[in-house]
Parts: C-alpha cells; sequence; structure tokens
C-alpha cells in the first residue's frame, strides 16, 4: 500500500430513500428502463483522512466499480483550498433491490505526475490537471483517468494510466485535432474530456468531450441548433487512434432567465453497454450522460439529466472529416443512432444535483444490473455529493 492510503469506517446513512433534438425516435429491440432504489448525500464539508492528509469530501466528477473486489472508486476534480491535492478515494456501496443501506468510504490517494510526485496544491503552483472521469481496468489491475485540462493557459487534456496507488504508469497519445492548441481547433475551455469507457473487453478506450470542437461548431448554449461531439476510439495499449464517431448532443434544456443568462448542455460520461440481444460484435453499444444547466430557478430546476443508449452500426467512421461544422448530419454523415432511456428529472426524485459520474455497480439478487451517478458539488453549499443507485430492468 502507499503511504497516502487511510482506512477508516467513515460511513454515511443519510438521505434515504422541443427543439431541434437529436434523438432519434426509432424503435430499439433492447431498450430497458430504470427503477430507483435510493440516494446517499455526503454531508457538504465532512472531509476524511488522518492528520495533515485530512481533506474535504466533495467535486466527485467520476465513479467507477472493480467488480471483483466490489470496490467503487470516486475521483475529486477539484483543490478547494490550499491544503488538498488531487485525489481519489475507494468506498463500498451496501444496496439491496429494496433500499441503499449504506456509503462507507475506505481510503484515500493522491494523484501522481510522471515523476511520481505529487500534483501541486494551491499554495504550491498553479493547476495543470483537472480530473475529469476515471475507469477501472480488470485486466491491468489499473486505473484510466482523463484531465481537461485548460485552454486558457494552453494545459493540454491528457488521459494518463496509474496503479491503484496513484502512480502514474503512462499518458495515452490522442489524435492531433481534439489537443490542438492553434486559434479556432481543438476543445474548448473548460469542455474537454469529461467522458470515458472501455470497449472490446477493455482493448479499446473511447472519450468524448463535454461540447463540439471548435473546428465543428459552437459550445452547445442554446435551445436549438446540431452539435456533433467526436466520440474518440483509441487501442487502450498502443494509443492508436482507430476509430471515431459523431454524437449529437441534445440542445440546452430550458430557458435560462433571463434569455441571456448562462446554459450549457454537455457530455458528462459514457460506459459500454453489453446485451445478450446485440449479437452484432461490429456494432457497440454505450450508455452517454448528458447534464443540462441553465441559470433562472431555483434549487436544482435548472438542471436536467437524461441518459441515452447509441449505437456505432451504421454510423459514418469521422476521423478523416476535418470539420463538422457545416455538415448536414444524415446526409454528409450518419451519426451514431441515439434513443433516450431516461429523464432523470422525470423520475420524481426529491433533487438532481450536478450529475457527472456514472457505473455500472453490482448485480442484483434477482439478476437485474444497477447503475449508480454521483455528482460533483463543486465544493459549494449551495449543491449536494450526491450519489443515486438505480435498478435496470429490461
Amino acid at each position: 500500500m502507499s503511504s497516502f492510503i487511510f482506512f477508516s469506517l467513515f460511513v454515511f446513512t443519510n438521505c434515504q430513500s422541443q427543439k431541434n433534438s437529436s434523438t432519434q425516435n426509432t424503435e430499439q429491440k433492447n431498450l430497458f428502463t430504470l427503477r430507483f432504489i435510493g440516494e446517499k448525500i455526503i454531508p457538504f464539508e465532512e472531509q476524511f483522512g488522518e492528520n495533515e492528509q485530512k481533506m474535504t469530501l466533495g467535486g466527485l466528477s467520476g465513479i467507477d466499480y472493480d467488480k471483483e473486489n466490489d470496490i467503487y472508486y470516486l475521483l475529486s476534480d477539484d483543490l478547494f483550498d490550499s491544503t488538498a491535492r488531487l485525489r481519489f478515494y475507494t468506498a463500498k456501496l451496501d444496496y439491496t433491490k429494496d433500499s441503499f443501506e449504506k456509503l462507507q468510504l475506505n481510503s484515500v490517494n493522491f494523484l501522481k505526475q510522471e515523476n511520481r510526485q505529487l500534483y501541486p496544491k494551491k499554495n504550491e503552483g498553479m493547476k495543470i490537471a483537472d480530473p475529469e472521469s476515471i475507469r477501472f481496468s480488470s485486466k491491468s489491475n489499473t486505473l484510466f483517468w482523463s484531465s481537461e485540462g485548460d485552454k486558457q493557459r494552453n494545459i493540454i487534456p491528457f488521459i494518463a494510466e496509474m496503479d491503484t496507488n496513484g502512480n502514474q504508469i503512462r499518458k495515452l497519445n490522442l489524435p492531433k485535432h481534439f489537443i490542438d492548441t492553434t486559434q479556432n481547433r481543438g476543445w474548448f475551455h473548460n469542455a474537454a474530456i469529461e467522458a470515458l469507457t472501455f470497449s472490446d473487453n477493455e482493448n479499446k478506450l473511447w472519450f468524448l468531450s463535454e461540447t463540439p470542437l471548435q473546428q465543428d461548431g459552437e459550445m452547445t448554449k442554446k435551445m436549438e441548433g446540431v452539435f456533433p461531439i467526436r466520440l474518440i476510439g483509441l487501442d487502450t495499449k498502443t494509443s492508436k487512434f482507430e476509430n471515431e464517431f459523431v454524437y449529437l448532443a441534445e440542445p440546452v434544456a430550458k430557458e435560462p432567465i433571463p434569455k441571456t443568462a448562462y446554459g450549457l448542455n454537455g457530455i458528462v460520461e459514457i460506459l459500454e453497454w453489453k446485451n445478450d440481444k446485440n449479437k452484432d460484435k461490429d456494432n457497440t453499444q454505450f450508455l452517454v450522460l448528458e447534464r443540462s444547466y441553465s441559470q433562472g430557478y431555483q434549487a436544482d430546476k435548472g438542471t436536467i439529466v437524461k441518459l441515452f443508449l447509441v449505437e456505432t452500426q451504421n454510423a459514418t467512421n469521422s476521423k478523416d472529416i476535418e470539420s463538422l461544422k457545416n455538415l448536414i448530419p444524415n446526409k454528409d454523415y450518419i451519426p451514431l443512432k441515439k434513443q433516450l432511456i431516461a429523464d432523470l428529472s422525470k423520475m420524481n426524485l426529491n433533487h438532481i444535483d450536478n450529475i457527472e459520474g456514472m457505473t455500472l455497480g453490482k448485480t442484483l439478487e434477482n439478476g437485474n444490473k444497477t447503475i449508480i451517478f454521483v455528482s460533483d458539488n463543486n465544493f459549494s453549499n449551495k449543491q449536494k455529493t450526491q450519489f443515486l443507485v438505480f435498478e435496470i430492468i429490461e
């Protein structure tokens, strides 16, 4: 174990339980529904760790599940105060089909750079990584995580592989058209790699940016329009750029108040979806999570979170298309087929916060899968660190 891991029994038992839409209204043979099981909230400014390593819990932007060891990995994306470190936690989630019993944090680890040094605290220098998504590889027993960089300070987004103690093993090579730093190209500031997943028995690694690249269109800030986002597939072992498909994001879900106020819809996570009914080995399916936020509404009423099922069958490989900006979907290229699975705002939940993380959890006693969502509270007392657990009913 790393010297930066600390164990305890830290338990949370509270809080039990259109416009130019790109969604295609085509029937899909493997549609499923979600049934809410329960919720847990980590109290604001709750801390975890020991002595000088004790840090505030929050900023949870990613979650993934190690099925064999029944461990969840939670990625924190902010430094919060001058003494905090970029970090990830391990946790246990105890739930059945009837209730979410307990959330127990077990350890904290700190993310490290190529030279095995810790990333700097706020009082040690500027932030040079912005963690957003985390995935556990059962093949290598390692973790892959993404940083969305900083366009304004020319800090490039990256995907890194690390061991379960936080020691960096390598950085993957990303396609040049994604990390391009020239004017009007590459990722938009604060909208790079939010979504990360494996496919093909972890032989492929896929990622999405939160909004379109600059050469492909505008950020997703309008109530209407076409917002093409590139789903990029790499060989997990070699980083070779293999495939790319176009995902069409939804417009902003609710009009900001006033109309000139801030509004943004973005891709916050992706997961491979495996289904016994999908027999076509060339048709990869994914779950994609979109989160729309509009200013001017009370509490969480301006946040809309939607889960979509998409598939690659018949979609155009867009890796050689220089710009999508003036191209017409289904005429100049075929985007990923997309269907709405769930709108969390219509599921009678008490609260929907700034959801950013998503993972498939354990299988229930009845054989059904589960899915878990986690929110990033941005270390704000006006937001919540929220865990939501659902049963998947196929």
